[in-house]
């Protein structure tokens, strides 16, 4: 009896001392733990910190997220500011001062190639490029016509981003331009929109549509395709840096569509 009894206090104090030592050991390995993820952390925060100074030196020389678009919250502002900067920039007169180098561009690569030699004029001074331009019922964004009486052509550009179709607006455009006389080699009807996307039938019949796109006259141009390739093709042909940098900015804006 009393022999059992020490062996089994013997196995107390062995388990005991064992325990002692699992727990010493257990400390160590978390101790060791901490300080492996204090170097880790501490390596991860001196990494960001080199990272964070490296983006903030690159930043202050290219400053790759400042756009006045953005800052002044016009964006998205179809009347004030994508339809001015298109009429302006497809003005030969137009203030950017790189006389036809957009217009030539727009209509090389807009108008269909079996009309596109009646949009080319042998003076830069007879195209007239209008926004807002007034008609019976309505406005059209941009209107291009030339004043060369031997040579004579009109573009209809119509400028959606986020506004409806007014009711039968294209049909009024086109009964418009159509009334002047030109034939279907003379006239030039341009949708922009964000996407490219058909005018609504609120705006004309699907009939009529599908005529005028199959006589060449109907065209569906989008912001995210045609504009930005119209534009990034241009940047390296602009001489005024001033001008450059702006179109750059522009091109930020329509690429956040």
């Amino acid at each position: 009896m009393i022999e059992n009894r020490i062996n089994i206090i013997s196995n107390f104090s062995e388990l005991s001392l064992f325990l002692d030592k699992y727990k010493e050991f257990s400390q160590q390995i978390e101790s060791h733990k901490i300080s492996h993820y204090k170097a880790t952390i501490s390596g991860l925060l001196r990494g960001y910190s080199s990272l964070k100074n490296l983006i903030s030196s690159i930043d202050k020389k290219e400053a790759s997220n400042y756009n006045i678009f953005s800052i002044l919250k016009i964006s998205a502002a179809e009347v004030k500011t994508h339809t001015p900067i298109i009429r302006n920039l497809l003005d030969p007169a137009g203030t950017h001062g790189q006389a036809d180098l957009f217009l030539s561009s727009f209509i090389n690569k807009f108008i269909p190639g079996n009309k596109k030699k009646n949009f080319i004029l042998p003076e830069k001074n007879e195209y007239h490029v209008e926004k807002e331009k007034p008609i019976v019922n309505g406005r059209i964004d941009i209107y291009i016509q030339s004043i060369n009486r031997n040579k004579k052509f009109g573009v209809i550009i119509e400028n959606k981003l986020y506004a409806g179709d007014q009711y039968m607006q294209l049909c009024r455009y086109y009964n418009y331009i159509n009334q002047l006389e030109y034939n279907d080699q003379q006239i030039m009807m341009c949708y922009l929109t964000i996407d490219g996307n058909d005018p609504s039938h609120n705006s004309i019949d699907k009939e009529l549509m599908t005529d005028l796109k199959c006589r060449n006259i109907l065209r569906n141009l989008s912001y995210k395709n045609d504009i930005k390739n119209w534009l990034e093709d241009l940047i390296s042909r602009i001489q005024a840096d001033k001008v450059k940098y702006q179109i750059e900015q522009y091109l930020g804006t329509i690429k956040n569509f």
